[in-house]
C-alpha cells in the first residue's frame, strides 16, 4: 500500500528531515531549463504563447548547450523569474555580473531568398563586423509566413515581402538601410524565430 509522503516525513528525525530538505534544494538549483519549466507547471506551448514564438523555438532553446544571454533572459522572464549571473571566487567572494556591454545587442538585417521549387530561406546578416551569420532551414510558403510572424513583422510588411518575392523571384531585404521596412533584429529575435548560426564552409 502506498504511503503518504507527509506521514513518512513525520516519522523522520529532525536531522534526516533537514538533510532531505538540503538535498531537494540542491536539486532545484541544478535544474535544466525543461525541468525548471516543468517545475513551474508550464508547458512548451505556454511559454511559446508568452514569448509569441513557435513551440519549436522553445524546444530548440531547451536543447541548446549554449545560447545568448538575451535568449535565456527572455525565457526566464516569461516564467516570471529574473536572470542573475554571479561570479563565484575561491576565497568565497561573489560578484553579481549585470553588464555585458553590447554583447546582447548586435543588429541584423534579414534577406529572404527564393531558392526555387517553392522553397525559401531567411538569412540574417550582421550590421557590425563581429557578428555571426544566421539562417533558417529551407522553408515552404507556410513556414516562411510563420517565421515572419515570429519575427513580429506587421501584416502589411509580410504582404509587401510576399508581393516583392512574387515580382522578382530573387531576394528581398528586410530591415537595415536598404529596406522600406525600417527595422533591425537582435540575435534573440532570430533564435526565437527558428534561425540557427550558419557554419562557414
Amino acid at each position: 500500500m502506498a504511503r503518504n509522503f507527509k506521514e513518512l516525513q513525520a516519522k523522520m528525525d529532525p536531522a534526516s528531515r533537514a538533510e532531505n530538505k538540503r538535498l531537494v534544494q540542491g536539486e532545484l538549483h541544478r535544474m535544466a531549463l525543461d525541468e525548471l519549466r516543468s517545475a513551474r507547471q508550464l508547458t512548451q506551448a505556454d511559454l511559446a504563447e508568452m514569448l509569441d514564438v513557435p513551440q519549436s523555438s522553445i524546444s530548440r532553446i531547451e536543447q541548446r548547450a549554449d545560447m545568448y544571454l538575451s535568449t535565456l533572459r527572455n525565457y526566464i522572464q516569461a516564467m516570471g523569474g529574473e536572470l542573475r549571473i554571479q561570479a563565484v571566487f575561491a576565497d568565497g567572494g561573489t560578484v553579481v555580473v549585470d553588464r555585458f556591454g553590447d554583447y546582447n545587442w548586435r543588429p541584423y538585417e534579414i534577406e529572404v531568398v527564393a531558392e526555387g521549387k517553392g522553397l525559401f530561406r531567411l538569412c540574417a546578416h550582421p550590421l557590425q563586423p563581429d557578428g555571426a551569420q544566421y539562417a533558417t532551414k529551407p522553408l515552404k510558403s507556410p513556414g516562411l509566413l510563420k517565421t515572419m510572424k515570429a519575427l513580429r513583422l506587421l501584416d502589411d510588411h509580410i504582404a509587401d515581402v510576399k508581393s516583392r518575392l512574387e515580382r522578382t523571384g530573387g531576394s528581398v531585404t528586410i530591415g537595415g538601410s536598404r529596406s522600406p521596412i525600417q527595422r533591425v533584429f537582435s540575435v534573440s529575435d532570430l533564435v526565437a524565430a527558428g534561425f540557427e548560426e550558419a557554419i562557414a564552409e
